[in-house]
């Protein structure tokens, strides 16, 4: 199997490293962490309908107008 060295900062390699369990190699916990991510390509076109849209962005619109923001 064919190997590459990577640099990474002291605060990734930290993560990764508290992220691997007993067993596990760093590849592993790489691998693991990408496959998690998703595909967002996968959900275009998911809202197809114009209608459903359109209620959708008219909900946001209403609950952003009633939301109340601190400022202090």
């Amino acid at each position: 199997m064919a190997t590459k060295n990577l640099a990474i900062r002291e605060e990734v390699y930290r993560k990764l490293s508290e992220a691997k369990t007993e067993g596990e190699s760093f590849s592993d916990v790489i691998q693991k962490l990408l496959e998690k991510r998703g595909d967002l390509l996968s959900l275009w076109g998911a809202w197809g309908d114009d209608e459903e849209v359109a209620f959708i962005e008219a909900s946001v619109k209403e609950t952003r107008k009633k939301s109340v923001i601190r400022t202090r």
